[in-house]
């Protein structure tokens, strides 16, 4: 399910959960934890998602390529993108 694609960091997938927004949605970042490596309003893409009905009651899990890190697989937990205007 995960792969290191060439030019790319970090392994990801291109799936996508159901129910999850699409593949290629362009989304920002919200709901940041003091820890979190972005800001809330950052701008991403959705590269991948996916979900497991034992994981926080089936909640979808993104892999996002933020603005600040191109090339960057970056896993996040639905509830903190959505999708931009």
């Amino acid at each position: 399910m995960f792969k290191n694609e060439p030019g790319w960091n970090g392994a990801f997938t291109r799936e996508q959960a159901e129910g999850a927004m699409p593949n290629g949605t362009r989304v920002v970042k919200t709901n940041s934890d003091a820890e979190d490596g972005h800001a809330d309003g950052t701008p991403g893409v959705i590269l991948g998602s996916m979900s497991h009905p034992e994981v926080e009651d089936g909640a979808i899990f993104y892999f996002v390529e933020w603005a600040a890190r191109p090339r960057t697989a970056v896993g996040i937990m639905g509830k903190k993108v959505r999708a931009a205007q």
